[in-house]
């Protein structure tokens, strides 16, 4: 495997200050996911040196190794549905800005930056009737594009082949793992969306989803099992009450997974639990190696910004600050609203970033990176872990798609092991019980996480791969104001513990009602 090698970047002089910000970011992730140090020119002799502008004269900066400046100093008021198809190494890429005649060559990081700011949706106004961004209207769905490829990885893999002057032709490297033993990392998750509470708030569920057997999946052995689940809860057996038997499937298969627990209820569509209910729960998985993190209410962003309060409401309960986060119905109207409130929580990772119907790469990435601020054009201080496999966007898509959920997973996971060490979420809320999605889909789970050492793949929790990663990323420039150890350099994100007095005024840790997701 190529040995990296320190990169430096220089930009011709009329660049403006904002496509330098822009580009340097695209620049500093490409650097991070490569593991290229990023470098001043003048402070190592043995850096490649990149040159961003109109094609150089060839005896001023033959050494240098050139990107073409293509990117377009605009704001995208409407969609983007459409890209040039290009081929290099067998590969499809497309490409919004083409193809410099001289050198033939892209504008990768012109590209990339697209992908990963989330240009392409920044034109959309529609929004489904939770408020979020429907994938119809994506560029995947308008243009065609397949959102089972990781188009921002495959330029990353185009530019680094480039840049060590394609020793073996056109291909496509693999970036190489952080990981010791581990070629490729996924992020195991699971939304307690839904957790045992008490018997009739149970069986008001296990009801529901008997509708929904008929009328959404249309599935006999959804029926058939909440059936079974409904006469077992009749005589006892706690239902919902699956963290025990998956911390022992964890230990048996060798993986660890994060927890998503909502603190506050909200609205009728937060779950029923307080956490008081399930605190024994949370820190026996914490106890196995779990990690819990924050599951922003349904009404944390959009409408209350009260993402704050919810994680000094969730830190009181587990002595310790989460780390990360997901929205509950992964719902939020504007990126940047999302982004603002990860930031003013304090939270190091979130996981947001994904279609409820559909699965695949929304940003183009099969790897973490942080997500651009374009009010102060600079990094977000925190990782956006792709979630590219939801069991309900497994179960929409292979219905959608007429497709085998077990090949659609798989495929995804390929895609990813294939140009990179990952980074990537997959979510399955509960894949003990069929309380969410039908029996074989919560079996996708179990088959793809005994492949893991098939593929030298961990499956591990979003804490273990922040700090397993965050040193790739300081040493490309970003995240910098992090530990290693992933607490904030500031030491501004202070720990909570339940003896702590704390401002929760108007934050109600979440509590019994009616459940309807």
């Amino acid at each position: 495997m190529n040995s990296a090698i320190p990169i430096s970047l220089q930009f011709a002089p009329k660049t403006s200050p904002k496509i330098r910000a822009r580009i340097s970011y695209a620049f500093r992730v490409f650097a991070a996911i490569y593991g290229h140090p990023v470098v001043d020119a003048e402070n190592s002799s043995l850096a490649i040196s990149c040159f961003y502008g109109s094609l150089p004269p060839q005896n001023a900066w033959s050494a240098k190794f050139h990107i073409p400046a293509l990117y377009c100093d605009v704001e995208f008021e409407k969609p983007l549905h459409s890209a040039a198809k290009h081929r290099y190494a067998n590969e499809e890429v497309y490409l919004s800005f083409g193809i410099e005649a001289r050198q033939h060559r892209p504008d990768w990081l012109g590209e990339i930056f697209l992908w990963l700011s989330s240009s392409y949706e920044a034109g959309i106004r529609e929004r489904d009737v939770v408020g979020r961004i429907p994938y119809s209207r994506t560029i995947f769905k308008t243009a065609d594009i397949s959102v089972r490829k990781p188009h921002a990885a495959i330029l990353m893999a185009w530019m680094e082949n480039e840049l060590r002057h394609h020793p073996n032709g056109e291909a496509l490297p693999t970036a190489p793992s952080p990981f010791p033993g581990a070629t490729h990392a996924v992020i195991s998750s699971h939304d307690l969306d839904f957790y045992l509470a008490n018997r009739l708030s149970t069986l008001a569920r296990l009801t529901k989803n008997l509708v929904i057997a008929l009328t959404t999946y249309r599935s006999w052995s959804y029926f058939v099992e909440n059936s079974r689940m409904i006469l077992q809860l009749l005589h006892g057996k706690r239902i919902g009450d699956f963290l025990p038997s998956l911390i022992a499937a964890s230990a048996h298969l060798d993986f660890c997974s994060t927890l998503f627990a909502v603190s506050r209820h909200g609205d009728r569509r937060d779950p029923d639990y307080r956490l008081e209910d399930i605190f024994a729960r949370l820190a026996e998985a914490a106890r196995r190696g779990f990690s819990v993190g924050l599951h922003g209410s349904y009404r944390s962003v959009m409408e209350d910004r009260s993402l704050p309060l919810e994680a000094q409401v969730l830190a009181t309960h587990l002595y310790a600050a989460p780390i990360a986060t997901r929205q509950h119905w992964l719902r939020f109207r504007r990126h940047a609203d999302l982004f603002n409130e990860i930031e003013r929580a304090e939270l190091l990772c979130d996981s947001s970033l994904g279609f409820p119907d559909m699965v695949g790469f929304r940003n183009g990435a099969s790897f973490a990176f942080p997500p651009y601020d374009f009010a102060n054009e600079r990094p977000h201080g925190f990782l956006e872990v792709p979630l590219v496999l939801m069991d309900g966007s497994v179960e929409a898509a292979a219905r959608t798609l007429s497709a085998n959920p077990q090949q659609l997973a798989e495929e995804v996971l390929g895609e990813s092991r294939k140009y990179g060490w990952g980074g990537i979420s997959i979510l399955w809320h509960n894949p003990i019980e069929p309380l969410s999605i039908p029996p074989e889909i919560n079996q996708v789970f179990w088959n793809c996480a005994k492949q893991q050492k098939q593929f030298g793949e961990s499956w591990m929790s979003i804490d273990q791969f922040f700090q397993g990663c965050i040193e790739r990323y300081h040493n490309a420039g970003l995240l910098e104001g992090v530990n290693v150890d992933g607490q904030p350099a500031s030491h501004k994100r202070s720990v909570v513990t339940r003896t702590q007095p704390t401002d929760l005024e108007g934050v109600q840790p979440a509590h019994s009602g009616p459940h309807s997701h």
